[in-house]
């Protein structure tokens, strides 16, 4: 098919512009392409390790609800996995505290604390969760009367836990024996503002016991 002089001129332009920018789109394309299916992908892996994990959280928390003799092999079995292999997860972190609290109950203080120890050592991707597993892991070492131990879980808590540190501080401290010190503390916790009622009553109760008011 012939072209007159003008739309010859007009293709001539159109290929001398891809020559000079086709390559240059074509990768652009390419990487927006790219980065579109590596997202697609980082999507679907999340997803799929979301719905893996929660199959283990599952286990661990019918195993805490319906307690037989293989509970204990099952709970540690799945955390295991869950540390290991699904550790970013969201559930992880709520399955290791579950896993946590039923072994305690079923006196095995020591398998207990290594559950706490994982998880308060993965601060970067539980920082709502860590703080909870401080607080259980003191009461765990004030059990086994490692007093000082117990207070160093307690020491520098997020201000939002503030109180409820504080609250436990004084628990530890009046096993310890240090009735004083466990009322300034409580008396400290009362202080701070956005307390809820049912919380003060508590901590007002132990003053009262303990004739701090």
């Amino acid at each position: 098919m012939a072209f007159d002089l003008e739309e010859q001129e007009k293709i001539d332009a159109l290929r001398a512009w891809w020559d000079r920018w086709g390559t240059p789109i074509m990768s652009l394309v390419t990487v927006i392409m790219l980065a579109f299916l590596a997202w697609y992908g980082w999507q679907w892996y999340q997803s799929n390790q979301s719905r893996q994990a929660l199959g283990y959280f599952e286990v661990i928390q019918s195993a805490s609800v319906n307690d037989d003799k293989a509970a204990a092999t099952r709970v540690n079995e799945a955390s295991a996995i869950l540390q290991k292999d699904y550790a970013k997860t969201p559930y992880t972190g709520r399955a290791v505290l579950l896993a946590s609290d039923f072994l305690a109950k079923n006196n095995q203080p020591d398998a207990a604390k290594a559950q706490l120890e994982w998880l308060i050592g993965q601060a970067a991707s539980f920082p709502d969760l860590v703080p909870v597993a401080r607080l259980r892991m003191a009461s765990l070492l004030a059990d086994e009367e490692k007093y000082d131990e117990a207070l160093l879980q307690l020491a520098n808590p997020l201000e939002s836990f503030r109180a409820v540190f504080l609250d436990r501080t004084g628990d530890v401290l009046v096993a310890q024996g240090k009735k004083t010190e466990a009322v300034q503390q409580w008396k400290a916790a009362l202080e701070l503002p956005n307390l809820g009622p049912e919380f003060i009553r508590a901590v007002q109760l132990k003053l009262n016991v303990l004739g701090g008011e």
